[in-house]
């Protein structure tokens, strides 16, 4: 690790310190938010965004987390341009950290990845990294890090998380709109339709996500 690496990794210790011990993980807290955001709901999804996009920049493993208070706090309307953007920009940050400054970190952390990545990317281009956004088989976090040791640019990686990671935001969403409407955990207010759909839709997201891809795979063939 150079010196560079080194002072970069006691920068971010020192932040992640300062924010426990100045009582920072309070801004964690749900309801917090979603008291402030009926007082003030523009700053509120502005301080939240900046926390979400903060957490995935710092290559934080928080995105589904977030992506669902994101719905428990804001609902669809709000809550999907947040979570969305937030992780979509985030990971476009840890991704050009990863470039240029933590290069050899993960290059020697995550080599086997790495070059599975790089193979799918010289067949694939933009396109195999849309479809590891929709099939999570790489945590999200990892996988920016990864591309950012990629021949790819910083738009097409913009392009194909963003769109990559819609249909999954949505998800985490709506279940986080679903939850949040429980009043009491109870078993008929947890059992609602509403809440099992979205559990529904969580556990087979990996399968209608891989059903989608193969069929635009087998399109991209077919103009071939």
């Amino acid at each position: 690790m150079n010196r560079k690496q080194l002072t970069l990794l006691c920068l971010i210790v020192v932040l992640v310190c300062g924010y426990f011990l100045g009582g920072g993980d309070k801004l964690l807290n749900p309801s917090l938010y979603q008291t402030r955001f009926l007082q003030s709901p523009v700053l509120t999804a502005m301080v939240f965004f900046l926390v979400f996009f903060l957490g995935t920049a710092s290559s934080l493993p928080v995105t589904g987390v977030f992506s669902v208070i994101s719905g428990v706090i804001f609902g669809h309307v709000v809550g999907v341009p947040v979570a969305l953007f937030a992780s979509t920009l985030g990971g476009t940050v840890a991704y050009l950290i990863s470039r240029y400054l933590l290069h050899n970190l993960v290059q020697q952390r995550f080599a086997v990845q790495l070059a599975v990545v790089n193979k799918g990317i010289e067949k694939e281009g933009a396109f195999y990294l849309f479809c590891l956004r929709m099939i999570p088989v790489i945590p999200f976090w990892v996988l920016n890090l990864l591309m950012g040791l990629t021949p790819i640019s910083s738009l097409r990686f913009f392009s194909a998380t963003l769109l990559g990671m819609l249909p999954v935001t949505l998800i985490l969403v709506h279940f986080g709109t679903q939850l949040g409407a429980v009043q009491s955990f109870s078993l008929k207010q947890v059992f609602t339709p509403g809440l099992l759909f979205s559990l529904t839709l969580l556990a087979t997201m990996p399968f209608l996500a891989k059903g989608f891809v193969a069929l635009i795979r087998r399109s991209r063939v077919a103009k071939q």
